[in-house]
């Protein structure tokens, strides 16, 4: 083994044991002898900041016509399943309300499983009621509210699309009526009325 003398490398104010470790490396490293030659490709450092390519303009524009359709076809089949699973309203049946100043038209569904009836209401004509004021449509028996089907506000033109719900057994009450009810004030005011149910 031929190179460098080990004591002129390391000098003589060493400890034994790490002296011994170092000089087994220092002979393995003279046994794997030099390292080969540097290949001519890496004489040179790579270019730290490579460039960038895009896509030629027409693989953009087939991404860009492929992602479209992926959406497309997405948004359809949303569309489908929503109508399959409950995004489709049949009406039942419809009561027709009137009013002084307006008018109503409530659109009955078909009951679920649960047994509740969904709803739309319809209305024109309602104004629209001051902060904290709102209107409800209740089941009426013997002519009088006395079942909620829910509340709903509309807007200074005053016509109004809103789906309510009843979880009730529609036989056992007469009819339905649109209260108004304002902040601060006690009792409320009916503004429309169906005939008997």
């Amino acid at each position: 083994m031929t190179g460098p003398d080990f004591d002129e490398l390391i000098g003589a104010d060493v400890p034994d044991g790490e002296r011994e470790h170092m000089l087994g490396a220092h002979e393995a490293l003279l046994i794997a002898g030099p390292p080969p030659e540097l290949p001519p490709g890496l004489e040179h450092a790579p270019n730290p900041e490579p460039k960038v390519t895009f896509l030629p303009n027409r693989r953009r524009y087939t991404a860009l016509a492929a992602a479209a359709a992926i959406a497309l076809v997405a948004l359809m089949g949303g569309f489908a399943w929503g109508q399959k699973h409950g995004g489709r309203f049949h009406t039942a049946w419809v009561a027709e309300l009137q009013g002084p100043s307006a008018t109503g038209s409530l659109k009955v569904g078909d009951q679920d499983s649960a047994g509740n009836w969904p709803m739309t209401l319809s209305v024109e004509g309602l104004a629209q009621l001051p902060s904290g004021g709102y209107y409800e449509l209740l089941l009426t028996r013997k002519g009088k509210p006395v079942a909620s089907c829910g509340t709903f506000v509309v807007s200074s033109g005053g016509a109004t699309d809103v789906r309510l719900n009843a979880p009730y057994k529609l036989k056992t009450f007469d009819g339905w009526v649109v209260a108004r009810h304002l902040a601060g004030t006690r009792g409320d005011r009916v503004v429309l009325r169906t005939a008997r149910i």
